[in-house]
């Protein structure tokens, strides 16, 4: 600053006191030198960049969360005229008394979180626990004042919100909503079957059924495929409150996508009627994928391979010694080689590696790590004898091949280290990794999981042993082992399902829940199988009463990709075609949706669940007439308060719009005098 200041001194010298032959007045050119020695001083102290020191307080008021169930239950009683009109009344009643001194933040929970009120009571789900969640998330760092939920205490997905709200550590109200009366009710709770099937399989469908206040009483359950009855079963109701598993077998002839209904014949009194079937859709298969797994001795990581596939019906696991394994003699869609070649063997693999069948290496203290080399895998592993290390997954979010679900990578990370060889490894250009070894904190290149892509066959190695200690520490972690089986089925379903040669390809789910959008993407490859993606791709999707509804495909980066929103539920097919030149391709398909009814299968308002809630929180629960009284609690609540903020802030000086005005007022000012006096 004092260069500055020199500078300013310097420059209004030499331009109004160097000349001593001027005749202007003493005075006036005295008032142009500080006009002049000003502007270059500014100048010259901007091109510093100077930060300036502000203290700026801020009033936080306290902010009172309001959370409204927006699900259909709600609604299912009879006051749901009251609670559709006066209910959102009440509401805004008690917003306007809390804004006089708080700040209000509503948001509606069911089956999605929404920062309004729509008051339209028609999500197909109540997921309690995760809006509590979030609130908690949202507002960890704020004035929070409490929290209130309008709600029936009915949930259908997600966890218990009891254990969910005990991190928040501010009061909850909650206002109950819906009806604790037990009416005479006959429905179908639940149906326990296997999805998906085989051709020739006997499928065994569950039915659990309750009869509620209906004591003495008997009905039917029938099984239905469209309004064909298929079987029916009489029940009794013995108590109060019976519930009742009936059991139906269905033979799969043939391959498709069937719809069935499990219906429980209405009782006298009944008042609901919307819960007494359900619908529930099987898909049929041709043949499951046949897998062998071959070893040259036993292991624990082949149980637990074999109790991960076993789990899932679209495979059938054949377990082999080298010795007596004959990959000529039986068709298999992949071949799991468990630590071979072997160093305690010297069978030839040679009918295996050339029966084109993709194959699954799973490497460990016994291979052979030079045979395995020379059978040209695509991986090359340049290791000592003995020579291995403790390594742990390390997930490659470049892996495109299938998708894991977003909890689980995270999980394997804390997953117990595989030994796997200690040495030089190298992979060939087409090599997918799923995991990368990492050693302590320090990820490597080297591959755990990979999987290379040739002209004949897929080929997956997974270059580590002890993958049993995975299945266990999953159970240990989670009370189950779904993620593991999750990544060993879909590590075999990727290597046994054939390579897709056609030129124009749809990936669909062929199962959609009814909230869900129907979403597809489409590929097409030129004669040298180069992805394209010039030509439009359009689709047609016809609903089971003929009904079309035609879609273009959006263009991606490569491929297409459509979002056919939200359809109702039912059986679809649909006709994707596209031209290119003078070949036109065509595709079809079909996909079923799912109804969720979630919401009308029990609808006794669990009030004793908002009540432990309010009461562990120094909160209270209220009736919807007593809304209002929510307002006079949190008002007289001592702890309610706004609080103050300070907060200190640097600001650069370089972009004040009044400094920018000063300085050309200065010159201004300065030119203008300088033309009057002819300087």
């Amino acid at each position: 600053m004092v260069i500055c200041l020199l500078a300013g001194v310097v420059y209004a010298f030499l331009l109004y006191f160097f000349d001593k032959k001027r005749k202007t007045s003493p005075r006036l050119i005295l008032f142009l030198a500080v006009l002049r020695f000003l502007a270059v001083f500014l100048i010259s102290a901007l091109l510093l960049s100077p930060m300036i020191r502000r203290n700026i307080k801020s009033i936080e008021k306290p902010v009172i969360i309001i959370g409204i169930d927006n699900s259909s239950s709600v609604v299912q009683t009879p006051d749901s005229a009251s609670v559709r009109v006066q209910f959102p009344q009440m509401i805004n009643r008690l917003i306007d008394r809390l804004e006089k001194k708080c700040e209000v933040k509503v948001f509606t929970f069911g089956e999605k979180l929404s920062n309004h009120f729509p008051g339209d009571f028609k999500d197909k789900e109540t997921d309690m626990a995760s809006f509590i969640e979030e609130m908690e998330t949202r507002f960890s760092n704020r004035n929070t004042g409490a929290l209130i939920i309008a709600s029936d205490g009915l949930y259908n997905k997600g966890t218990d919100p009891y254990y969910s709200a005990r991190k928040i550590d501010y009061p909850i109200y909650t206002i109950a909503l819906g009806d604790t009366t037990r009416k005479k009710d006959a429905l179908v709770q639940k149906i326990l079957v296997n999805k998906t099937v085989y051709k020739g399989d006997q499928l065994q469908v569950e039915a659990i059924t309750e009869v509620d206040k209906l004591s003495g009483s008997k009905t039917m359950v029938r099984l239905l495929e469209g309004d064909k009855v298929l079987s029916e079963k009489e029940i009794r109701a013995t108590y109060d409150r019976t519930v009742t598993k009936t059991t139906f077998s269905i033979h799969a002839e043939k391959a498709g996508h069937f719809r069935y209904t499990v219906d429980v014949a209405p009782v006298e009194g009944e008042v609901n009627l919307k819960n007494n079937r359900m619908d529930f859709y099987v898909e049929v298969s041709e043949t499951r994928q046949k897998i062998a797994l071959v070893y040259d001795a036993p292991h624990p990581d082949i149980a637990a391979l074999v109790k991960a596939l076993e789990g899932s019906p679209r495979f059938e696991i054949s377990l082999f010694s080298l010795k007596e394994f004959n990959p000529v003699k039986d068709h298999y869609n992949l071949i799991i080689l468990y630590q071979l070649p072997s160093i305690a063997g010297v069978a030839d693999l040679k009918k295996i590696t050339e029966s084109g069948t993709s194959l699954l290496y799973v490497l460990g203290s016994n291979s052979d790590i030079n045979a395995f080399n020379n059978l040209k895998t695509g991986l090359i592993i340049t290791a000592k004898p003995d020579n291995f290390n403790d390594v742990q997954p390390s997930f490659n979010p470049g892996f495109s091949l299938f998708t894991l679900e977003p909890n689980d990578p995270p999980l394997f990370s804390k997953f117990p280290p595989l030994q796997a060889p200690f040495g030089l490894y190298q992979s060939a250009a087409t090599a997918e990794i799923l995991f990368f070894q990492r050693t302590g904190s320090v990820i490597t290149r080297d591959p755990l999981l990979v999987f290379i892509r040739e002209m004949q066959r897929k080929t997956g190695v997974l270059t580590g042993e002890n993958i049993w200690r995975w299945r266990l520490a999953n159970y240990a972690q989670e009370n189950n082992t779904e993620a593991f089986d999750r990544l060993i089925n879909k590590t075999v379903h990727y290597l046994a399902v054939a390579e897709d040669k056609s030129l124009f390809r749809i990936t669909a789910e062929s199962r959609f829940d009814e909230n869900d959008p129907v979403v597809m993407e489409a590929e097409l490859f030129n004669a040298s199988y180069e992805l394209i993606n010039d030509p439009e791709v359009d689709i047609t999707i016809t609903n089971s009463d003929g009904r079309n509804f035609p879609f273009v495909f959006s263009r991606t980066n490569q491929s297409y990709f459509l979002n056919a929103g939200i359809l109702p539920p039912g059986n679809y097919t649909y006709v994707a075609s596209t031209r290119v030149g003078q070949n036109r391709y065509e595709k079809k398909g079909i996909f079923f949706i799912e109804p969720i009814n979630a919401e009308f299968y029990n609808l006794v308002a669990d009030h004793p669940l908002l009540y432990r809630i309010a009461n562990s929180h120094e909160g209270k629960m209220v009736y919807p007439a007593q809304t209002e009284t929510i307002a006079d609690h949190l008002l007289q609540r001592d702890d309610l308060k706004s609080v103050a903020i300070n907060e200190r802030k640097f600001s650069d000086l370089t972009g004040a719009p009044w400094l920018f005005v000063l300085i050309v007022a200065l010159l201004t000012l300065e030119w203008i005098v300088r033309k009057r006096e002819g300087l």
